[in-house]
């Protein structure tokens, strides 16, 4: 089936079936007089959709353009603890509908069946949901009770396999989603919150490959068990860039790859100027001479044999991880997901579920019209999808015209969402071209 008709489809689902589904089990409409279940997700969803923070004038205009002649008042009325958890309770519904696309987006990314981007994002939440969502108290800002996203993107084609919502107080390195299967022969490529060589041990057993930074500390060795003291003994002497086969983990004992490379010298001090402000803000001890001096090296460590992916593909595909921190940061700076707006918890939560559930739409407009175009530019196509949100309002009751809507966003995208001209290949450049990396990831 094609993109467009799948996407199609799964708005029609999201804001009709599962909506009344859920209707069904969180009493949110008492009695049937204008709102139906549907009808009240695609008021608040949609409406989110086309404004970063709607007010209740713009969702009961939604709600018109959605067929429901009400007030600004009749708005108002709906925000309520029973509205909270339907929102809720619809978001922990949607994000199990996962979009497959049609192709992948770059050579290098066919030879596996996925490549997964794992990473988390905390959004604070009001100090009364501390029972439900703890958070890290008063360290960093993160307050009483937050809220921690857990994500997995598919590079090759942009869908969400994962989105897990867990307390802003759990450990990435922890999180269920750690141990999660994942299909043979996929890939795998996380920060080094998650970074633990008996799961990296587990994943090679499932027969999934690997891409992660070495995080400092971790005991290396040469294949016959040979200590590897420090990062420039690997190199021997020689320059430019090692390719080797070790052994990590003191128990562990994973073999592996590591690939490395010295970064430029403003790259290394940047690094450790951030390390020892991190200290400071933290009230720890200053980073060692020897944690220091790890700061001048590239590492990465894999699973993958040299046969499959080269050193510049190692290189580009874990700096295309950046991809899930866009998405993030998307979601913050443009979808609003962790600004809670209203005079009353309740009011914020219908914000932050209501914004949750279009973000999540616009990554699937996104993969029907413009994922994995060098062209396309991610932030100017946030504007674009939340511009068609009425007229995708209006085509919800026929899949050939919501596909039609869909096809119009591509081509709105192709016109009016270019990426401005750079000097440095962005992500899908490497991606189609990884010597162009440079060795500076």
């Amino acid at each position: 089936m094609p993109i467009l008709s799948k996407v199609a489809r799964l708005l029609q689902t999201l804001l009709g079936p599962m909506a009344e589904e859920v209707g069904r089990e969180v009493p949110v409409i008492k009695r049937h007089r204008k709102f139906s279940a549907s009808t009240l997700a695609q008021t608040f969803i949609l409406g989110s959709l086309a404004q970063r923070r709607p007010s209740d004038e713009d969702l009961a205009r939604m709600a018109n353009r959605c067929g429901v002649e009400v007030t600004t008042q009749a708005i108002e009325q709906r925000v309520t603890q029973d509205m909270v958890t339907f929102l809720e309770t619809l978001s922990r519904r949607a994000i199990q509908l996962p979009v497959q696309a049609n192709q992948a987006v770059a050579p290098v990314l066919e030879r596996f069946p996925a490549v997964w981007l794992h990473d988390s994002s905390t959004i604070p939440l009001p100090d009364e949901l501390s029972d439900r969502f703890p958070g890290c108290g008063g360290s960093h800002g993160r307050g009483q009770a937050a809220l921690k996203l857990q994500v997995r993107l598919d590079l090759r084609g942009g869908s969400l396999d994962t989105v897990a919502i867990e307390a802003g107080r759990d450990c990435d390195q922890a999180t269920p989603t750690q141990f999660e299967a994942l299909a043979p022969g996929s890939l795998r490529i996380a920060d080094l919150g998650y970074f633990d060589t008996k799961v990296l041990r587990r994943l090679g057993a499932d027969g999934v490959f690997w891409i992660s930074r070495l995080a400092f500390g971790t005991e290396i060795m040469t294949p016959d068990g040979t200590p590897i003291e420090r990062i420039a003994d690997l190199f021997g002497g020689s320059r430019g860039v090692v390719d080797r086969e070790i052994v990590m983990g003191k128990e562990a004992r994973l073999a592996c790859r590591v690939v490395v490379w010295r970064v430029p010298e403003e790259v290394a001090n940047r690094r450790r100027q951030e390390l020892i402000a991190t200290a400071r803000e933290k009230g720890n001890a200053p980073p060692s001479r020897k944690r220091l001096d790890w700061c001048d090296w590239a590492i990465f460590v894999t699973n993958v044999p040299r046969q499959r992916l080269s050193v510049e593909e190692v290189g580009v595909l874990y700096r295309a991880r950046w991809q899930i921190e866009l998405l993030f940061k998307r979601w913050k700076s443009l979808g609003g997901i962790a600004e809670l707006i209203g005079s009353t918890v309740v009011r914020q939560l219908v914000g932050l579920w209501s914004s949750l559930l279009a973000v999540l739409i616009q990554q699937w407009m996104l993969q029907a019209s413009g994922w994995g175009d060098c062209r396309c530019s991610y932030h100017k196509a946030w504007k674009v999808i939340g511009d068609q949100a009425i007229h995708l309002a209006r085509a919800l009751g026929c899949e050939e015209a919501l596909a039609r809507e869909i096809e119009e966003v591509r081509r709105l995208l192709s016109k009016t969402a270019r990426r401005d001209k750079r000097k440095q290949p962005g992500t899908f450049d490497l991606l189609n071209d990884p010597s162009l990396l440079g060795y500076d990831s």
